[in-house]
């Protein structure tokens, strides 16, 4: 009787205990970051309490305190993303997993009343105890297998973070440049407000035609129309910018650099880069894991099929005569019919079909990163070539423009041209940089993290000589600005 006495105390303790132990959802997260640590200049964070939310609302007005760059925009995102935290949580899910995985069914215990039709009339009893000792026996390759699972989700949850970066670089490179943009056609539609204005003044002064007049009363309505949509463009893409930072109320209240970063002094080898994107992309890690979990799973199938499920135990069961028999108890179940075929044969089938998937990725990665860097060099070419040839060649035809003008060879309409495609050209010029380093993002995604370290180029500081040059009297007339209002 002493044996089922002590019976319901071990329960009772087991069932204590269980539930004194908590997994906290972000034991792992520290391999997320550890795994991006050498990808990308900021550290990703997960808060899971009020107190680490504040902290990071600390930190991200701290950054919106200054002006907003590109690996600022890229550090607010990397801990304020809403989505990007959805993701997170897949850690968590994956860790609760493994912790499952460690644990045993809990025993069954099974109770049995009989009542006695005839004398000797003691109620008989029958208690049963049982454990399922298969699960107890494959416990440490499902805990293997869980552990692949693991890595294999921080793997992929770290890829998502550097796909958070890239997004938010790309965006951040829009905003930049039609914030660039923006001043550029505030410029032209200065330049064709002066000339429309000196224009009129000829006009009524009969020396210019009504077709002229008209002329240049277009191109100054249509310069205004750009202008218009610039401002809303750029007003679309904080609001891009915004919801890829998680920033909502005040925080939105930024200022941005209003300068693009300057082109690198050289480019990475092809072949290097191929070989970095193969060892380096996180997304072809984690799927190389998930193939390791499926093998795993699949062979732990095969040695088991057999034995599909083994219990033991112990029974105490009592006669109507009152007498207390004990001894063990083993449950088997005959594999007759399922010996798990199906179970293998899905996992054999999803074992070809992530096989698969992973080379058709080292494939892509490979064409990915051939055509992106051919765009890179094209890109590069095509903004050096503006920065170098033609935005100079621009402003010196700008100047010989002017020294013609001086000496009456040409009128003041032909000056303005020069200058509004001047700023054109300029305008050309920060569209092909805004082109090289969107290209470039896309090209360490490919790479799946930072390319090799090269050294920064500045700007040679004459680009900026298009926006003075508009500011310059123009026989004796000065050119006013259009009023603007709301700027960022």
């Amino acid at each position: 009787m002493r044996h089922l006495l002590i019976l319901p105390a071990v329960i009772t303790s087991g069932v204590i205990l269980a539930g004194c132990s908590t997994v906290p959802v972000d034991r792992n997260f520290d391999q997320v970051q550890s795994a991006v640590a050498d990808r990308v200049a900021s550290v990703p964070e997960w808060p899971t309490s009020a107190q680490a939310q504040d902290q990071i609302d600390n930190r991200v007005a701290a950054i919106l305190s200054q002006p907003l760059d590109m690996e600022r925009a890229v550090a607010i995102a990397l801990v304020n993303n809403r989505e990007l935290r959805a993701e997170y949580a897949r850690v968590g899910f994956a860790e609760a997993d493994l912790v499952e995985a460690g644990l045993l069914d809990n025993p069954g215990l099974s109770v049995g009343v009989g009542f006695p039709d005839r004398p000797p009339s003691v109620t008989g009893l029958d208690f049963g105890l049982t454990l399922n000792i298969l699960q107890w026996l494959i416990t440490p390759a499902r805990k293997d297998i869980a552990t692949v699972q693991l890595d294999a989700e921080v793997l992929s949850v770290a890829d998502a973070v550097l796909s958070t970066a890239t997004e938010t670089r790309l965006v951040f490179l829009d905003l930049q440049a039609a914030e660039n943009m923006s001043a550029m056609l505030r410029e032209i539609a200065t330049a064709a407000e002066a000339s429309y204005e000196f224009a009129t003044r000829v006009h009524n002064a009969g020396n210019l035609s009504d077709l002229a007049l008209a002329n240049e009363q277009s191109l100054y309505e249509q310069s205004r129309v750009e202008y218009a949509r610039s401002l809303a463009e750029v007003a679309d893409l904080r609001e891009r910018l915004n919801a890829q930072l998680g920033l909502w109320g005040t925080q939105t209240q930024w200022s941005i650099e209003d300068r693009l970063p300057a082109l690198p002094t050289y480019e990475p080898d092809l072949g290097e880069l191929e070989s970095l994107a193969i060892h380096q992309r996180l997304d072809l890690a984690a799927l190389a894991k998930r193939i390791e979990a499926i093998s795993k799973a699949a062979g732990l199938q095969r040695d088991w099929r057999y034995l599909l499920s083994a219990e033991i135990g112990a029974n105490a069961s009592r006669d109507t005569d009152g007498q207390w028999v004990f001894g063990p108890q083993l449950a088997l179940e005959l594999p007759i019919f399922n010996q798990r075929q199906g179970e293998i044969a899905r996992l054999d089938a999803a074992l070809l079909a992530a096989e698969a998937k992973l080379e058709g990725l080292a494939i892509r990665t490979r064409a990915d990163v051939r055509r992106l860097r051919n765009r890179l060099f094209a890109a590069r070419y095509e903004a050096e070539q503006y920065r170098d040839t033609i935005v100079p060649l621009r402003e010196r035809i700008t100047a010989l423009t002017h020294e013609q003008y001086n000496f009456m060879l040409v009128d003041t309409f032909d000056l303005l041209a020069s200058k509004r495609e001047s700023i054109a050209a300029y305008r050309e010029y920060l569209d092909s940089v805004k082109r090289y380093w969107e290209v470039r993002v896309q090209l360490e995604q490919a790479v799946g993290g930072r390319l090799p370290e090269t050294q920064g180029m500045a700007m040679p500081d004459d680009t900026d000589t298009p926006i003075d040059s508009m500011n310059n009297d123009t026989a004796g007339e000065s050119m006013p600005g259009m009023h603007h209002h709301g700027g960022h």
